[in-house]
């Protein structure tokens, strides 16, 4: 009977030790998993277990490893020439709308009052196009920009007269002449071509879906913030503003307007890679926007 109860006791003891090491190989097995998952890595599971089983589980992960990383990076190479086609086809596209835009405008002047109306159309028709373009270009333009950045120290109140000053006559033609209250010069570190874009984008939606005026304002609150406001007049009252900053969402139900619903999403997005904090405020008669920004 001792005996028994030794081997018996010897036996709980392998298994015991044998568990232990089990248990020790899983938890640096787990690690390893948990690195791999959460960290860009060439590395692959590795152990010094004697356990057939488990390194035939090893085995196959690595071999998994190796397929998603070889999916990875041909989905990578695939993502940078679908950025390359959409670049290039949008630059190409957007010369002959312009061309397009300015016969149309031409035509408008010199052909008689019965036939204006199709030629405005026309125009109109062309204008749309454009603002689609200048959606996928800012598309593409935040994919890209998730990879790098270009930083630099700009005058913001520079970039901001800039930008309104392209679209000046555009406001003047639709009587909303733009008030603004900028200081001279004012600083920060950030990324230019992305910041214009933004301004772009603020100023083209508000000659799409505002009226009758547009503020433009610039405070600074304390030594590292600046607010940068734009307000303008609304065509129709928004029912659901929380949700305009949301990709696809719009204001027209029945998109009449032919509206992607992508214009505010896009400024957020833009916004975000540059660390811009965006905000949007509206009643009955008013929009708001708001950004702001880090100054140095």
């Amino acid at each position: 009977m001792t005996i028994f109860l030794v081997i018996l006791l010897f036996i709980i003891v392998i298994l015991c030790a044998y568990l232990v090491f089990l248990i020790i190989d899983l938890h640096q097995i787990t690690r390893q998993i948990t690195f791999i998952a959460e960290k860009e890595t060439n590395a692959e599971i590795t152990s010094t277990t004697k356990n057939p089983w488990i390194k035939n589980l090893l085995n196959e992960n690595n071999r998994l490893i190796r397929k998603n990383k070889t999916f990875h990076r041909e989905q990578v190479k695939k993502d940078k020439l679908l950025h390359e086609l959409l670049t290039n086809l949008t630059h190409d596209l957007k010369t002959p709308l312009t061309v397009a835009s300015g016969y149309t405008q031409l035509l408008e002047k010199t052909l008689p009052a019965e036939n204006r109306e199709i030629v405005t159309k026309i125009d109109s028709s062309l204008a749309s196009i454009k603002r689609y373009v200048d959606y996928l270009m800012s598309y593409n333009m935040i994919q890209e920009k998730n990879i790098a950045l270009h930083l630099e120290k700009t005058n913001i109140s520079e970039i901001l007269r800039e930008s309104l000053f392209l679209y000046y006559e555009s406001f003047e033609e639709r009587q909303m002449t733009p008030q603004f209250e900028l200081f001279e010069q004012h600083y920060a570190i950030i990324d230019v071509i992305i910041l214009q874009r933004i301004f772009q984008n603020i100023l083209g939606n508000v000659l799409n879906h505002g009226k009758d005026f547009l503020k433009v304002s610039m405070t600074q609150s304390d030594n590292q913030h600046l607010k940068l406001s734009f307000s303008n007049g609304l065509q129709a009252k928004i029912d659901n503003p929380e949700l305009l900053l949301e990709r696809f969402k719009t204001n027209e139900p029945s998109r009449t307007n032919k509206s992607t619903g992508l214009g505010l999403n896009i400024i957020q997005e833009l916004c975000h890679l540059i660390n811009i904090t965006p905000t949007i405020e509206t009643n009955d008669t008013e929009f708001k926007i708001e950004l702001v920004l880090q100054v140095s």
